[in-house]
């Protein structure tokens, strides 16, 4: 199989940088899966589960929280917000963070338009930390 460069960083460090044969990944509007020789193109990551899926089969398996991704030639580009590998969730604390999640967001008063839209950001990463550590 045929393989490209994938980067993954963050704002404050490189994740890793390797030859892949197969990327999927959430994007705002649904999972997307990238082989070698894809369009170029810009996209906004979303929430959930990231692959990357090597020559000789391996996969290495993140929760991935926002950003946005960007495909150029042969090397797609995946700046993420929040990246966590798969085997450091713990399946209680990913509970206890998405309970807060939910407390925080059924607290009564008024919240502003950006504070709802934070809360609602953590209540999808809580969500989709625990799915992902409950299935590791």
């Amino acid at each position: 199989m045929s393989t490209f460069k994938c980067a993954i960083v963050t704002p404050s460090e490189q994740i890793m940088d390797d030859d892949v044969v197969e990327v999927e990944f959430p994007q705002w509007d649904g999972q997307r899966g990238i082989l070698q020789k894809a369009a170029p193109f810009v996209g906004q990551l979303g929430t959930g589960k990231l692959r990357i899926r090597y020559e000789k089969g391996e996969d290495k398996v993140f929760m991935l929280a926002g950003g946005f991704a960007e495909m150029h030639g042969d090397r797609i580009v995946l700046v993420a917000d929040e990246i966590i590998p798969i085997s450091m969730l713990d399946a209680t604390a990913a509970q206890a963070r998405f309970d807060a999640a939910i407390a925080a967001i059924a607290e009564p008063g008024t919240h502003s338009p950006e504070a709802r839209e934070r809360l609602e950001h953590e209540r999808r990463v809580a969500s989709a930390s625990l799915a992902l550590a409950k299935s590791n």
